[in-house]
């Protein structure tokens, strides 16, 4: 019981608030005499779907709740040919319809889907491949074509974006001939990936230039974030695709755009970047002593002649030191090394004398 009483008021509360959000539209209809079509069918319709039906009353007027947006009101009424009209609610509003007994032309009306906007929305009806007339839709895509010659046409409906669709339909009047039409958007072509490229390596004080390059064309006014040493910053690509940013300090600039990275090295001053080393020389023969003299090196001529005048000083010292050292030695003889030649005289004149005796003895 306390849940039938609850799910009744809760009902209650959202029909409140449903009435309480729509609009008091109010529709009157007359005939072509000025005289009110009293009695006559009323039919909202929106987005295909029957809304709400009425009856014209003593007044000719038929009041309807209408949130805000667009509707096709059908008439229907004994004797006269079906009228469709076109309404747009955005509050509360009473609006006249007049229903005509002869209707001399063929219509078309419907709703068109897919966009999401319709400015650039148009539908064209062509008979015998002319056009013979284009409407726009309104801002939700619902459309009325009248005033259409008899015959056999092909409606075109066309939106930025979306493929043309074209229909063949018979349109004879005085009737409203109901065509609704979703379009379907076109396939995007698919774009190259981006390039994003930097030198590898450039002069401290030069410009560093970084490209982003799309299918081979330069892609203009893309912001790059770009790391250096000397802090962050941003870049912007100009006209030729090229970011440029100044290398006022060595070390690595790095370029950012989405998932890409482009690193350009900067060397310090004793650094030579990787790729730009100079040749290795070969090395020169040594040039003879008077070559060298002859060039003017005059240096290396007196370095010799000193070394050899300090070498004939020495050897000249040498013999001195030498003959003094001969001449010493001879005065500091022992004594009996002089007596040494005398006493061996004295002994050979001795043993001479001995052999002289024993000879005269035999």
């Amino acid at each position: 019981m306390v849940c039938v009483r609850f799910f009744t008021a809760f009902l209650m509360l959202a029909l409140f608030v449903a009435a309480a959000s729509a609009y008091d539209v109010g529709i009157q209809v007359t005939v072509s005499q000025g005289t009110l079509a009293v009695g006559t069918n009323v039919t909202i319709v929106k987005d295909g779907v029957h809304l709400h039906d009425g009856k014209a009353d003593a007044f000719g007027m038929v009041q309807f709740p209408l949130d805000e947006g667009t509707y096709f009101v059908l008439l229907d009424r004994g004797g006269y040919p079906r009228h469709v009209n076109l309404l747009e609610v955005s509050g509360n509003a009473n609006v006249s319809y007049t229903m005509r007994q002869l209707v001399s032309y063929a219509s078309a009306y419907g709703q068109i889907t897919g966009p999401s906007g319709f400015s650039s929305a148009s539908v064209g009806a062509y008979l015998g491949g002319n056009i013979v007339k284009r409407v726009a839709p309104n801002k939700d895509g619902y459309y009325i074509m009248s005033f259409l010659p008899d015959g056999e046409y092909e409606l075109s409906y066309t939106a930025d974006g979306f493929i043309e669709k074209r229909l063949k339909r018979s349109l004879f009047q005085p009737s409203f001939t109901e065509v609704n039409v979703a379009l379907s958007k076109m396939n995007e072509p698919a774009q190259e990936a981006p390039v994003l490229m930097a030198p590898g390596t450039a002069q401290r004080q030069s410009v560093i230039e970084a490209a982003i390059i799309r299918g081979g064309v330069p892609v203009a006014g893309v912001t790059l974030f770009v790391e250096t040493p000397a802090g962050n910053m941003e870049a912007t690509t100009g006209a030729d695709g090229i970011a440029r940013v100044n290398a006022v300090k060595a070390g690595e600039y790095r370029f950012i755009y989405g998932n890409l990275t482009a690193i350009t090295v900067v060397p310090g001053e004793s650094e030579v970047p990787a790729g730009q080393e100079p040749p290795a020389l070969e090395p020169e023969p040594e040039a003879p002593p008077v070559q060298q003299a002859a060039q003017g090196e005059g240096g290396g001529l007196a370095a010799g002649l000193v070394a050899a005048g300090a070498i004939g000083l020495i050897a000249a010292i040498a013999i001195i030191l030498f003959a003094i050292s001969r001449m010493g030695g001879n005065r500091e003889k022992p004594p009996g090394a002089a007596r040494e030649p005398q006493e061996k005289g004295a002994a050979s004149q001795e043993k001479h004398a001995a052999h002289k005796r024993q000879h005269h003895k035999k």
